[in-house]
């Protein structure tokens, strides 16, 4: 009979999320450790700290051209996890006012879970807004649940989350005038293509090591 091929650093956490039995599952594959178990999590737990995002060289404008004091600009943000916990990115994409895009960014996370990256995102978000001193800002996203998180309609109980809700909400204050509001997935397609291309950051930083 054929030996099981070696399952992944993704199948493995994904394994691990689901609860399944670590004994049966080290005897049907010798490579899974407890020195791999711990490296994969001390590596999540580095993801959920990371806060240095990269922002893609090509923008829509460049700093010289946005005003000095905008009216209203709409940030969309989005985050995508393969898996749950798995490869993850971020997309945020701003529009101005006659909805014109006007920046765009995306990032590679690493292994996270759906809920992580959505808050990595909207901070991401936040922080690029803060660079166009508008007069409102409003932020789209398609987790309802991040949405009401964030407008103090559902509790935060996970305690990763507690750590990136509070990063959110001390960000916001140095914004004049937000909002945030939950939209279908259809219209946030910019920061939704996004964050999927933040995902696949993860095959050119596999090839760079």
């Amino acid at each position: 009979m054929k030996n099981k091929e070696t399952i992944s650093d993704h199948e493995l956490l994904v394994l691990i999320h689901k609860g399944i039995d670590m004994g049966k599952l080290k005897e049907q594959d010798k490579s899974i450790t407890k020195k791999r178990v711990d490296k994969l999590f001390q590596d999540l737990k580095n993801y959920v700290k990371k806060d240095d995002f990269t922002v893609p060289e090509k923008k829509i404008t460049d700093s010289s051209s946005i005003k000095k004091e905008a009216d209203l600009i709409v940030v969309n943000v989005d985050g995508a996890s393969k898996g749950n916990p798995g490869e993850s990115g971020i997309g945020v994409a701003i529009f101005d006012k006659d909805s014109n895009l006007i920046n765009e960014a995306c990032d590679y996370l690493g292994v996270a879970t759906n809920n992580i990256a959505e808050y990595k995102a909207l901070i991401l978000g936040i922080k690029l807004s803060t660079k166009y001193n508008a007069k409102r800002v409003l932020f789209k996203a398609d987790s309802e649940l991040m949405v009401k998180q964030i407008k103090g309609e559902y509790r935060v109980k996970n305690t990763q989350l507690k750590l990136l809700f509070a990063e959110a909400q001390r960000l916001l204050k140095e914004l004049p005038n937000w909002k945030i509001t939950h939209v279908p997935r259809e219209e946030n397609k910019e920061a939704d293509l996004l964050a999927n291309r933040g995902v696949e950051m993860s095959v050119k930083n596999r090839q760079a090591n």
